[in-house]
């Protein structure tokens, strides 16, 4: 890691005279009457700091503070009455931040932006944004851009209608995809932690967002780009995208390939079979499922709500069309058993009539058995596939199972046609058991959690998931 040299020279002299003149200063070094409200303070930098640092692996591409009054550290683009400067207050830490002005007026535009070294995979992005001015009704306003040359490939930003986080990336066969990460507004006027980790791989593209400390987003299964980040920028891409935009204490770091520092022992129980899935989560990704969402839908990992641990599985769907978020594990070829065990936190349910799931079992793309908590009354209910087409249905709780708590759900699958056995533990007690369940699957070839359909609205929390299968 390198450190701002630019303290004691011609720099900082021009600074100095930019003081007295209450002027704030160019990335060029040179004074220029800041674009800002008449309420901002000149830069009363501290350039003996020390950059900024965080835990993320790789090499350090930049740690800006601000601190030297200037921008050499990046790249710097601005057009129309769009600016791009060094101010003293709003300051995260220190004396100076940096502030990235645009309006609404033909051609305005300003960002930074950094190249990213070839040859390595993972982009680490880490800031302090203080919005203070949002874009109109429709907008955006971007906190990460990553690009590839002059395409960009994925941005963390705040949609400006609704003031929620949202994750775009770009899909190589269905164009961008959207996907929210907060239903909360990030606050204007005030200080957000927001980052990112990136690693293009193709169907397997890493995506992980936090936002204020707080794991928002994580996934392995993003269908993304395979082409490399080479830059990361901040601030407006676009012309006519309003913004008052602070940022303080950035750092890029490159990585030559995905890191994880999981160590974490992974769940276990007395169940019969191989294990096949076992995991708490605490890897922080699901690297270990099928992963599949389409519109507004997540899946990731979390660390506000969990039942082990610091992490947790997290799919959450809403009452948009094509909403989507599941997780998924194939099982091992001629398996006849399968036994599955996971905690699960409903925290947010659709309509009456509507039911959210909890396990799903699969013979091909055929569901043939699941289990669901019913959103009119709250029991808890199996779903049989009979050999008819139909479905049949047992009721297995009397009372509604309560929300915002978590609860224990195990399965013993042993599909056989009209002499198949199902067993479903509840909270550790045994509410079904017969090995004459008439079903028209003969195998078992895949577990689901989430929603299988659209519309299907729910929050579900889950941990501590263990797949089985029993095979020959």
């Amino acid at each position: 890691m390198t450190r701002s040299r630019f303290g004691i020279g011609t720099v900082m002299m021009t600074a100095a005279l930019a003081l007295t003149a209450g002027l704030s200063v160019t990335a060029a070094g040179t004074a220029a009457v800041a674009a800002a409200p008449a309420t901002l303070t000149v830069p009363l930098c501290q350039p003996l700091t020390a950059p900024p640092d965080n835990t993320f692996p790789g090499t350090t591409v930049v740690a800006d503070n601000f601190e030297s009054g200037t921008l050499l550290n990046w790249a710097v683009k601005t057009g129309g009455d769009g600016t791009a400067s060094v101010v003293g207050t709003p300051t995260y830490t220190g004396g100076c931040a940096g502030y990235l002005h645009t309006s609404s007026s033909k051609g305005s535009v300003a960002n930074l932006q950094k190249a990213i070294p070839s040859g390595t995979a993972e982009v680490y992005a880490d800031g302090e944004f203080n919005l203070a001015t949002a874009g109109t009704t429709g907008a955006t306003n971007p906190y990460f851009r990553f690009f590839n040359g002059t395409t960009r490939i994925a941005s963390v930003y705040r949609y400006a209608t609704n003031g929620q986080l949202w994750l775009e990336t770009l899909s190589p066969t269905a164009g961008w995809v959207r996907t929210r990460l907060t239903t909360a507004a990030v606050p204007l006027s005030a200080w957000n932690h927001v980052q990112a980790a990136f690693l293009p791989n193709g169907a397997a593209t890493t995506v992980q967002v936090w936002l204020n400390n707080s794991l928002v987003y994580s996934s392995t299964g993003v269908n993304g780009p395979t082409v490399p980040v080479t830059s990361v920028m901040l601030g407006s891409e676009s012309k006519n995208q309003k913004g008052d935009l602070y940022l303080d204490n950035v750092i890029i770091k490159a990585a030559t390939a995905a890191q994880t520092s999981c160590s974490a022992t992974p769940p276990a129980n007395t169940m019969p079979g191989q294990t096949v899935v076992a995991d708490g989560f605490e890897c922080g990704n699901l690297a270990n499922w099928t992963v599949h969402m389409a519109g507004d839908g997540t899946a990731g990992v979390q660390s506000s709500t969990v039942y082990d641990g610091t992490l947790a599985a997290s799919l959450v769907t809403t009452s948009n069309t094509n909403s989507l978020a599941n997780m998924s594990t194939a099982l091992p070829a001629s398996t006849t058993q399968t036994d599955v065990d996971g905690w699960f936190d409903i925290t947010a349910i659709g309509p009456d009539g509507n039911d959210v799931p909890y396990f799903r079992f699969f013979t091909g793309t055929t569901r043939f058995a699941d289990v669901y908590r019913y959103n009119s009354t709250g029991q808890l209910w199996l779903r049989v596939l009979t050999p008819a087409g139909t479905y049949s249905y047992v009721r297995l709780t009397s009372y509604s199972v309560p929300l915002d708590s978590w609860h224990r759900v195990q399965m013993e699958v042993v599909p056989n046609g009209t002499a198949s056995t199902i067993q479903v533990w509840f909270d550790g007690a045994l509410l079904y058991n017969s090995s004459a369940v008439s079903t028209s699957a003969t195998n078992v070839t895949t577990v689901m959690l989430g929603s299988e359909h659209y519309p299907q609205p729910a929050s579900i929390n889950i941990d501590d998931v263990i797949v089985k299968a029993v095979v020959p």
